[in-house]
């Protein structure tokens, strides 16, 4: 049942049974994508989990409200502007459209709310008020920051004691180097807003406390991010916020592993990012979503070419045998209600869930995947019973596999058309087209008419050497790539 649900809290760092505030439903927050370039991998990557942590809770019988942020106001934002000669709004509009086209093409279904912050500047200058009328925050030169001191629950999330801790912001107006601001003030030429404390703009912690609060409530059942967030900015937002509303934050803080390059963190700061038009270029989103998957969402991810590929054959592999099961279920139509593989269709959801319940292990489900395949590619090659007999399980399968496949959102093209699609890519990265190929076939059908094996033996040699294998069926000879 939903119940047995168990989630890693980085709070209390252990294995936890998740008990939502409210019975079956679930409010939740991802800190969302600052958008000032085209959106890379690492992105990606949190998009897909967190998409997949909300799908999954649906799918538990769970009612859930998600809510992923965009910050369209930031050093970076206003530096791209006044390097292109834009303004700070249309960068932020551009890459927000971006950004939701490329998360879009890798089958991310939008959260039920997107809050942009510069919507939402009235709603933070109410909070930053309640901090400082109630001291948590002070005034300094036009500049208000949060009184770090005067929360003595501070470093409880990240687990780091106060005077080890410095503010990575640069601000002369500080008490203390651990404060943290919470309205800039206006620079020449910058975007401002007019405020109690005078012209200026929201600092970054802030902007998610107050938007997660409007739309889900003061206290979240889950918070999420990268491993990356949890200090200072998960940190200063608990700060904040408790300091705010006198009542817990979030309940859960779920934090996902990062995408690293070379043993370093996926950045646009650091230039060694891969945008997803990159990856997009090379992969289909399935195998993207696979390679997410297949590491357990805690965990941070090595990029490199091989990994996807790596999730490309077995991509491939599932994508066949469901062609198989469908071409099979079209010439075969089902015509009882035998289930002659009752164990195993009834653990496909049942294996799934196992899965899913121990703190979301996708890692889990998909060697389920693998496990399941290989008993159904077993079966299909059975040679009893006859294949007509074997139908309606095959149909079962089918229905059964799709309503798990769904929630991860992988395994629902056409496996027709992913094949040929892959096929086509395929051909092209290793220089050979389908043209060729039927040349080759043609011949080699020739030379076994002519009963020169040793020649059509040859070509099948020289395909090979291009990752290319016949094989000889009742319907004719068929060829498929072959994946090292």
């Amino acid at each position: 049942m939903a119940n047995a649900l168990k989630i890693y809290n980085t709070l209390s760092r252990q294995l936890e049974p998740f008990k939502p505030i409210n019975e079956n439903e679930v409010r939740m927050y991802a800190c969302g994508i600052t958008v000032y370039d085209e959106s890379h991998v690492g992105h990606a990557s949190q998009a897909i989990i967190f998409d997949a942590i909300r799908n999954i809770l649906k799918y538990l019988g769970y009612k859930v409200s998600y809510v992923r942020n965009f910050t369209d106001i930031d050093d970076k934002i206003i530096r791209k502007a006044a390097n292109t000669g834009k303004t700070a709004d249309e960068i932020a509009t551009f890459y927000i459209e971006d950004s939701s086209k490329d998360l879009a093409a890798l089958k991310v279904r939008p959260a039920d709310h997107e809050p942009r912050v510069t919507d939402h500047v009235p709603d933070i200058i109410e909070f930053i008020r309640i901090l400082v009328d109630k001291g948590s925050a002070y005034v300094n030169n036009h500049e208000v920051l949060f009184d770090v001191e005067k929360f003595t629950e501070y470093g409880k999330l990240s687990r780091q004691k106060l005077d080890q801790l410095v503010s990575t912001e640069d601000t002369p107006n500080k008490r203390n180097p651990w404060d943290f601001s919470l309205w800039k003030p206006a620079k020449e030429g910058e975007p401002s807003w007019e405020s109690p404390w005078g012209p200026g703009r929201p600092g970054w912690h802030i902007e998610c406390s107050v938007m997660a609060g409007k739309y889900l409530g003061k206290t979240l059942d889950i918070h999420g991010g990268g491993l990356d967030l949890v200090f200072p900015h998960h940190e200063n937002e608990i700060a904040q916020s408790e300091a705010c509303n006198g009542q817990p934050f979030s309940n859960y803080w779920i934090h996902n592993g990062l995408v690293m390059v070379d043993g370093r963190k996926m950045a646009k700061s650091l230039g060694n990012f891969y945008t997803i038009k990159d990856i997009l270029k090379k992969f289909h989103p399935d195998i993207i979503r696979f390679t997410v998957f297949s590491n357990h969402y805690s965990s941070n991810i090595d990029f490199a070419e091989a990994i996807f590929t790596t999730s490309s054959k077995r991509v491939y592999y599932f994508y066949k045998t469901l062609n198989t099961v469908d071409q099979l279920l079209k010439t075969f139509p089902p015509d009882d209600d035998s289930n002659l593989l009752p164990e195993v269709i009834t653990g496909i959801q049942d294996g799934f869930r196992e899965a899913v319940l121990d703190n979301f292990n996708t890692a889990r489900a998909l060697a389920n995947f693998s496990e399941l395949f290989t008993q159904v590619n077993a079966f299909l090659s059975a040679p009893k019973p006859k294949m007509k007999q074997k139908t309606n399980t095959l149909r079962l399968f089918r229905e059964e596999f799709k309503k798990i496949a769904d929630v991860l959102g992988i395994f629902d093209e056409d496996p027709g058309v992913f094949i040929k699609e892959f096929k086509r890519k395929f051909l092209a990265e290793h220089n050979i087209t389908a043209a060729e190929i039927d040349e080759k076939i043609t011949a080699r059908a020739g030379a076994k008419k002519n009963k020169d094996y040793e020649t059509a033996d040859k070509i099948c040699e020289q395909l090979k050497e291009r990752k290319i294998m016949l094989q000889d069926t009742p319907q004719g000879v068929e060829w498929d790539v072959i994946l090292d």
